[in-house]
């Protein structure tokens, strides 16, 4: 079991330069070449016929995918900076909660409870 902890862990932390690379790099090339391209498009346009009513969609959708990129990073970096502020709130009221009960422990057959409790909620932490 805990090589199977072991072997997730590495998984996941594997996975985490891709997701930054993705967001440090990818996306921001790819905001920048579609943009890049909407406004050459649309620079270039002179529409004439069905042709160029073609193009300027074509522009005007080149800026509509960057629009939606950039959103999507700002957004990504927005809720996370959110979630690690929460998480530091959250870490500071258990710290906070623990210190108190350190100071007046609780009856055993609480303790006992919250363990039961806990088993039921995490049944794959359960020694086998």
């Amino acid at each position: 079991m805990a090589a199977n902890k072991r072997g997730g862990e590495t998984a996941r932390m594997n996975k985490r330069p891709r997701r930054q690379l993705f967001y440090a790099i990818f996306l921001p090339v790819a905001v920048t070449v579609n943009l890049v391209l909407g406004v050459i498009i649309l620079d270039e346009l002179r529409p004439t016929g069905w042709l160029g009513g073609l193009e300027m969609t074509t522009g005007a959708f080149c800026c509509a995918v960057a629009g939606w990129l950039a959103a999507a990073a700002w957004s990504r970096s927005y809720w996370a900076r959110a979630i690690s502020h929460q998480v530091a709130a959250w870490r500071q009221v258990a710290d906070a909660i623990f210190g108190w009960m350190e100071e007046s422990p609780p009856p055993a057959d609480a303790l006992l409870r919250l363990q039961g409790s806990l088993d039921d909620l995490l049944p794959q932490n359960r020694a086998t």
